[in-house]
């Protein structure tokens, strides 16, 4: 897990100024568990930040990306979220209520199977998406 200092080092690596809106957006994602959309950002952000554009919210978590510290989620063709965890993991999502949760995978299974498909091409990254419904909404 990472601390918004980290968040600042990074930026800081890649060139980025630091202001008090990416500042924001570091807390906003430090220690999540849950897979905050750029809009759920942008909107408990704006208030306090009013010159704050969704764009910052998306650079911002793209340098963050870059830089490993978050994972961007596209399991949704309308929207994108953050994810903090890096970890290799998978993710469902409820067609019901639109929650996002994280799925463990064997990630010993994971490097068999990319070291077999290396073969073929090299893999940078593995993405596992999985739809159902919840037990909360079944």
């Amino acid at each position: 897990m990472w601390t918004v200092n980290d968040g600042i080092a990074v930026l800081r690596k890649h060139g980025a100024k630091i202001t008090t809106q990416r500042i924001a957006i570091l807390k906003s994602l430090e220690g999540r568990k849950d897979h905050p959309s750029a809009d759920m950002i942008y909107k408990k952000l704006a208030p306090d930040y009013p010159t704050m554009s969704i764009a910052t919210v998306y650079s911002t978590a793209q340098l963050l990306a870059d830089a490993g510290l978050i994972k961007i989620i596209t399991i949704d063709d309308k929207r994108v979220y953050f994810d903090p965890t890096t970890s290799s993991h998978g993710h469902f999502k409820c067609k019901k209520c639109g929650k996002i949760f994280d799925l463990p995978v064997d990630e010993k299974e994971l490097n068999r199977s990319a070291s077999i498909t290396d073969e073929i091409a090299r893999i940078d990254s593995i993405e596992i998406y999985s739809y159902g419904i919840c037990s909360d909404c079944a």
